[in-house]
Order: structure tokens, then sequence, then C-alpha cells
């Protein structure tokens, strides 16, 4: 009783925290000040979604830097860095054109793109990654054998801003067509006929909740349980395995110019062939390289278009 108790204080204490969080907006622009990019001269602007903006803008300035040199000669006098801590307000100056390109996750960017009307560029190999995927996961013992098993019963997500944690298995099991509802604690129980879930916030909290029998299931990216699910206390099974997702994409906004599009494809494309854009993308996150999306890695993005708008989203969202 006393381990439960304190478990359902400490989820409850993370969720204050993560709504308090949450009632804060900032956009911090770093670099060159000057007008929107138009068809004569002047700034793009790179954005990308996160609570940590200090961190990001850190990360992001060498290689808005090297871009806004490479770029000097058609007509770009300058790059700004955009941090927005959420979804809606990307989307929001993506629809103002007050940033032009945005990196971010791909299932992330699926949804920007669905709401701001920006498109799929180029796939970014950050961390050496060309794509990933999530796993839902049970005690090895478990009754669940599908899906569809985990109705009336709850499943523990990573956060409501992770992808490989969140988002992208939420997609899945509503793919699934199942109901997903979110609980207000750990305790409450699940309707019947769908499926509950709760945010432990971190990966650790998510393994001891199932190896408690406090959830009936978890999910996280694969990369993730194959690491954890190693040093649990009891054994674990995948129960379900998600699609194949780019790892992180760069999209543009609706109407940019596509001369100058297709110049800062041309450059993101062969920056790792350039001494220079190599060094730029290894401390660019370790970025490997930019390239084409492959078809069979779009089509699974758009696969789950019809769904997008059916997770629900408090906060910012990344890896």
């Amino acid at each position: 009783m006393v381990e439960s108790l304190f478990t359902e204080r400490r989820f409850n204490l993370m969720t204050s925290r993560i709504q308090a969080c949450c009632r804060f907006t900032f956009i911090l622009l770093v670099m060159f000040a000057g007008p929107t990019f138009s068809a004569n001269s002047g700034t793009l602007s790179i954005g990308t979604i996160s609570s940590e903006p200090v961190g990001d803008i850190k990360t992001f300035t060498p290689f808005a830097n090297y871009l806004a040199e490479e770029l000097i000669d058609d007509g770009v006098d300058g790059i700004k860095v955009v941090i927005a801590p959420d979804i809606n307000q990307m989307v929001a100056m993506l629809k103002q054109k007050e940033i032009d390109l945005f990196i971010d996750s791909s299932i992330t960017a699926s949804i920007v793109n669905k709401l701001s009307g920006s498109e799929f560029m180029l796939r970014r190999w950050k961390k050496g990654r060309a794509k990933y995927r999530s796993v839902v996961f049970v005690a090895e013992n478990s009754d669940i054998q599908q899906i569809n098993d985990l109705q009336g019963k709850i499943i523990a997500f990573e956060e409501p801003f992770s992808t490989s944690g969140y988002v992208l298995p939420a997609l899945a099991i509503l793919q699934s067509q199942n109901v997903l509802h979110q609980l207000d604690r750990l305790s409450s129980a699940p309707i019947a006929d769908e499926i509950g879930f709760v945010m432990a916030y971190d990966s650790e909290t998510q393994i001891v909740w199932l190896e408690r029998d406090l959830v009936a299931a978890a999910a996280m990216s694969e990369d993730d349980y194959l690491e954890y699910a190693q040093s649990a206390m009891i054994p674990m099974r995948v129960l379900h395995t998600t699609s194949y997702v780019p790892y992180h994409v760069v999209v543009h906004r609706a109407g940019l110019d596509p001369i100058l599009i297709k110049r800062i494809k041309q450059v993101l494309k062969t920056a790792h062939d350039d001494r220079k854009g190599a060094d730029v993308l290894k401390h660019f996150e370790r970025t490997t390289k930019f390239d084409e999306i492959p078809d069979d890695l779009l089509q699974e993005i758009k696969r789950f278009d019809p769904y997008l708008g059916d997770v629900p989203i408090g906060g910012e969202i990344g890896q």
C-alpha cells in the first residue's frame, strides 16, 4: 500500500510539473536579424520544438551558420534559429512564414505538415540513425497475446512529448482499431472496451510499474527496450512492433521558393562530402548526413495520417 501511494503521488507530482511547464510560451531568436526570406534577399528561419531552448540554440547555431555561408550567393543574408515550445506554436509560425525550415522527428513533422501545409524535404541521419521503431511489451508470463487483449487494461507510455515512447506506439494501437483514453492517475479504472494509458515520465518507471503489475503493458523505442529488458527483475515479451519510420527529417513551409528549396537540398545532401560540412554535421548531434526519404518509409508515415488527430498531445514532441 505504501509503495502504491508513493508511486501515485510521484505520478501526480510529475504531471503537475509538466502542466506547469506547458503554461509558458517562449520563442528564442538568435543569429541574424532581418526580414523573412523573399525572392530577392532576406533571412531564412530554421527551427525545432523543445523545452530546452538554450541547449538547442547552442546545438543549432553552428549548423545554421554553415548553411547560411553556403547560401550567401543564393540571396540568403542570414539564418535565424527559432525554438518553439510546442506543436501549436510551430504550426502558427510556419503558417505565418516566420519559420522556413523545421527539423524534428518524422512523426512530429507529419503532424505539423498536416496542420500547417508544410512538406517533407529530406531525411536527417541524427546520431547516425536512419530509421527507428517502437515496441509494446508485457511481462513474459502475461495472458495478453495481442493488442486487443489490452482492452480494459492500462498501458504505460513514456511522456507526452516522446515520439518513440508515446506517439508512435499510440498511433499503432489506434491503427489496430482500438480506442485509447488517458487516465487521471495510476489507480484509475480504465473503460472496459478501451485501452487506458498513463504517463510514466521515464523509462525506468515504466519497467518498475510493469514489474509490480501496476500496468498491463508499456511502450518505448525498440533500442531502449532491448537495453532495459536485460536488467528488468522479471522477463519481458514484445507484444507488438511498430513499422519503421525515419528517425529525423527536414520539412519546408508552404510557399517557400522552389528554386531555394532545390538549392538547400543540394547543400544538405552534399554537406557530409565536404570537410567543413562533415565536421559541422558531426557536432550537430552526430548527424551523419541528409538524404532523400525512401519511398517505403514515407508510405509508412502516411499510413498514420488518418489517426494523427486522435492522439492527445499536450506538450512538445521529440525523439
